[in-house]
């Protein structure tokens, strides 16, 4: 594959269970880029991930990872993939050295010194069986795993949910050391939006079995913002509302959210203002909050 070419990419993919329906998925991780996939539960997160890895096979679409399809390169794929799903189901009477040295045999480029290492700097015990470590060792030990072959995409599924946040902390800044090698990616979906906003250099939002949001962090950080004001008369919220998607009002106070913020806007806005208008930029959760429908009204529905 070329040095610009997606690691991973979806393109119209769709998948559908009673009651539930992931739709038109188009999504792509590049080299040296850290993919933050958030959305509330049921939204088909661990379905769209299922599907990457050749876990659950689409109604519809066409899936590529590292360039390849799994119905033709599946071998050559697997050597290169590492893999943490939310319910890593270890072995429980193995070690942590036994696992290693047993997923070893099945990888080319196994790196058993690596391997060591990472559980040595993740502070896990490799003498000890599974059912003895803690819940946040059983994942560190998981990920150490997933990252001994050394793959050019690996693939987290909740990776941070359930570990107190030391646990969370050494996870992403091991997250950061991966990417330092560019040719490589992080596919890392998770609920917790604050672990997404220290590392994610991408981010797609996923609701409904749809995405919602998708693009460069610092791109959507700029562009989403809330603008309060004053009206000059009551009669103008019509105005605001055709030029903001999500408006609220309090008699004449208007807050209105725009993921598309540019100069010209806020113009229009001045006009209709008695006074300032105050812009601040919205944290990743907020406009998450905002997509889910939690308090904020499309105008289109008001």
């Amino acid at each position: 594959m070329s040095a610009t070419q997606p690691l991973i990419r979806l393109s119209g993919v769709s998948k559908g269970y009673p009651g539930f329906q992931l739709q038109d998925i188009n999504l792509e991780l590049p080299p040296g880029c850290i993919l933050g996939f958030a959305g509330p539960n049921g939204a088909g997160k661990t379905t769209t991930i299922r599907i990457i890895t050749n876990l659950l096979r689409p109604d519809g679409g066409r899936v590529e990872v590292l360039g390849r399809t799994w119905d033709r390169d599946e071998v050559a794929i697997k050597s290169r993939l590492g893999y943490v799903p939310e319910d890593n189901q270890l072995y429980e009477e193995a070690t942590g050295y036994w696992l290693g040295n047993f997923l070893g045999r099945y990888y080319p480029t196994w790196d058993d010194a690596f391997f060591r290492i990472l559980l040595e700097k993740f502070h896990v015990p490799g003498n000890k069986t599974v059912k003895q470590l803690s819940k946040g060792n059983r994942t560190k030990l998981a990920v150490a795993l997933a990252l001994a072959h050394r793959p050019e995409v690996l693939i987290l599924d909740e990776p941070t949910s359930g570990v107190d946040p030391v646990v969370r902390h050494t996870l992403v800044q091991e997250l950061l050391e991966v990417i330092q090698d560019e040719t490589r990616g992080v596919f890392f979906s998770s609920h917790i939006i604050e672990d997404i906003e220290k590392v994610a250099d991408r981010v797609t939002y996923i609701a409904g079995g749809r995405i919602a949001l998708a693009g460069d962090k610092e791109t959507i950080l700029e562009q989403w913002q809330e603008l309060t004001f004053r009206l000059k008369d009551a009669g103008q919220l019509r105005q605001v509302q055709r030029l903001v998607p999500y408006v609220k009002e309090s008699g004449l106070e208007v807050a209105a959210v725009t993921g598309a913020y540019n100069p010209r806007l806020l113009q229009e806005l001045r006009l209709l203002a008695a006074g300032e208008v105050t812009r601040r930029p919205l944290g990743l959760e907020e406009i998450m909050l905002i997509l889910a429908g939690n308090e904020w009204q499309k105008a289109e529905e008001a």
